[in-house]
């Protein structure tokens, strides 16, 4: 028992302590956007049944749980995300009206290999419910981009993907496929997905088409010719998607597209995205509309959120100190 005295389990975040005053001024200046925009701060609860999870997330991989049996036998989780009791909420108030929320707080998940990894993650973010696209993804974009500045991270890039887009995919690659074709398209391994298309003896104009996706990342050029060259009507429509919010927001060079991007989420229906620091690895912010995760509690409602990864902007700000402090040196 000695040995447990000063050790912090692996999964655990550890002791924050230089960055504690970066935090907190982040959570105020993001608190201050956010009640502009009239988001309603919620506390959520720090511990659900396992099966409003596993009611939404058909695929969930219950080993990323931490959970626990309580008195009357029934399975109890850590907080493993926030839009799904947030959509609960909005429910069970028996809203039709737009609703806005935001919240503060961690998320707790198992992971299989650490590799640095923390397993308690705090976010802070954002739900639009009741608005439709393009309305709501406009909104969103413009509250992301309204914040990107109190960071004060220099050549942040936004990616812009499509869930749709990626699902139609999956269709015609093969939906007992999902799994492998997904993995080749996170890896942006050109060579594999090669394979899998001749493994799977996919038609000729789709393995083409598959192989060439790990390429099909830059500005608004790629998904013009992209768009220009499919004939798949649903691949095509996603993609105009993506093109009417770019016109509609007049977004610049630096917003780009990554039509290999993998939802991180399953529950997306339409645009997702992702914000990268080239001090990181992961993103510092992602997000995305899901449409369809409502119809869970019986009921249709277009939604959009994201979510802002704290471990990993404070991480970029600490690399960012790191290299000012050896440009001082030398």
């Amino acid at each position: 028992m000695e040995l447990y005295k000063f050790a912090i389990p692996e999964e655990s975040s550890g002791v924050i302590v230089d960055n504690v005053n970066k935090l907190r001024k982040f959570e105020e200046k993001l608190r201050t956007i956010f009640y502009e925009e009239n988001y309603l701060e919620t506390l959520m609860p720090t511990f659900e049944y396992v099966e409003l999870y596993k009611s939404v997330y058909k695929n969930l991989d219950e080993s990323t749980l931490f959970k626990y049996i309580d008195k009357e036998g029934k399975d109890v989780a850590l907080r493993w995300d926030f839009t799904v009791p947030l959509a609960r909420y909005y429910i069970a108030q028996k809203k039709d009206e737009i609703a806005r929320y935001c919240y503060f707080g961690k998320v707790y998940r198992k992971e299989k290999e650490h590799k640095g990894k923390s397993s308690e993650i705090y976010q802070i973010g954002t739900e639009l419910i009741g608005k439709k696209a393009i309305e709501g993804d406009v909104e969103c974009i413009s509250l992301l981009k309204k914040s990107l500045p109190i960071f004060e991270l220099k050549d942040l890039k936004i990616e812009l993907g499509s869930a749709r887009f990626y699902n139609r995919l999956c269709q015609l690659a093969g939906e007992e496929r999902k799994e492998e074709f997904s993995n080749l398209l996170i890896q942006k391994n050109i060579s594999g997905l090669k394979k899998f298309s001749e493994k799977y003896n996919l038609e000729e104009s789709l393995k083409n088409f598959i192989t060439s996706l790990p390429r099909l990342n830059g500005n608004i050029d790629v998904l013009n010719e992209t768009i220009e060259n499919l004939e798949d009507e649903e691949l095509r429509n996603s993609l105009m998607e993506l093109k009417e919010l770019y016109e509609t927001m007049n977004m610049k060079e630096q917003d780009l597209f990554d039509l290999a991007c993998v939802p991180n989420m399953e529950y997306y229906t339409g645009i997702i995205f992702k914000v990268y620091s080239k001090y990181v690895e992961e993103p510092i912010i992602s997000g995305g509309r899901y449409d369809k995760l409502y119809e869970n509690f019986g009921k249709n409602v277009p939604a959009i959120g994201m979510a802002y990864y704290m471990n990993n902007i404070l991480k970029a700000i600490a690399k960012v100190g790191e290299e000012n402090v050896e440009n001082s040196i030398n």
